[in-house]
């Protein structure tokens, strides 16, 4: 099977290239080398020229059978056409350039930061998508441009939670397992009670595996990831630190904190694609198990 992997030198991708190369052919697209594809090709998807670098690369490589579509801009810095560069024209040329040899298979990976700030939880696919910063919101314009493509591939969205593992740096969770290894206090702000959904990435690489293998049956689905409980960030917290052996003390303190209660609703994954998370003890394992080695 030929798969194309978007964005395969970063945190995700890399992971998605190490799994898949093993018994597919993977070309990896990115700015940035990829070594663990079997194919590494540099292209930045939000310039103009980038669907006639993908028509020629399907004419002489062959069409892919899958994509990956896992290429984005991160929540962080940057102003509103950064993010529309890195997450909707990336999009619209991607799709542009497989129009006339289209994979049966287009796998993007989303975020539930479409939903916004959600009025029940935990959130299912039926929530009306309210993201108002720019990462959630040109995230959602990319799922709505992929939609108009579903007459020439399959579609699954998969929204995301915060990925954690190491090589990432910027998450709630690798940001707990910095200070727990140092030992240090770690104060968690809304005394830690705010509810956090997140996924350690090997998760996210089998889901993904699953839908390939067992894609859902319409042309077009949209799929909530996520651990699948109610967790706050005090259990966070003291999972890793049991994981870790850390002496790190843990602190709830008054001070609110900037984000608001979100877990996702992960039934309809698990009824389509088969999707099991881990467990929150087996995770923060696996997790530390990593940080060791």
């Amino acid at each position: 099977m030929n798969i194309w992997i978007t964005g395969c030198s970063g945190f995700l991708g890399m992971r998605l290239a190490k799994h898949f190369a093993n018994q597919h052919h993977v070309t990896g697209l990115s700015r940035r080398d990829c070594a663990a594809a079997s194919q590494s090709v540099s292209i930045d998807l939000a310039r103009h020229e980038s669907p006639r670098q993908i028509e020629k690369l399907c004419a002489e490589s062959g069409a892919p059978d899958v994509v990956i579509h896992a290429a984005s801009k991160q929540p962080g810095p940057g102003d509103l056409a950064d993010f529309v560069d890195a997450n909707v024209h990336s999009t619209s040329n991607l799709i542009e350039g497989l129009t006339q040899q289209p994979p049966r298979l287009i796998v993007y990976t989303s975020t539930l930061s479409v939903y916004g700030r959600p009025a029940i939880i935990p959130v299912d696919e039926s929530s009306p998508a309210g993201g108002t910063l720019p990462y959630g919101a040109t995230k959602r314009w990319a799922e709505q441009l992929l939609e108009t493509f579903h007459r020439y591939s399959r579609i699954v969205v998969l929204r995301l939670p915060s990925l954690y593992g190491t090589g990432q740096a910027d998450s709630f969770i690798d940001g707990l397992a910095s200070t727990a290894e140092l030992g240090d206090s770690i104060e968690l702000f809304s005394r830690g009670e705010l509810v956090r959904d997140a996924l350690h990435v090997s998760d996210v690489v089998r889901a993904i595996d699953n839908t390939i293998a067992h894609p859902p049956h319409n042309a077009f689905s949209i799929l909530n990831l996520g651990c699948g409980q109610r967790i706050n960030t005090s259990e966070w917290a003291r999972a890793l630190v049991h994981a870790l052996d850390s002496k790190s003390a843990i602190i709830p303190v008054d001070r609110e904190a900037s984000q608001f209660d979100l877990y996702a609703d992960i039934s309809a994954a698990r009824q389509q694609i088969a999707f099991a998370p881990m467990s929150l003890a087996e995770s923060m394992k696996v997790y530390a198990d990593e940080i060791r080695a």
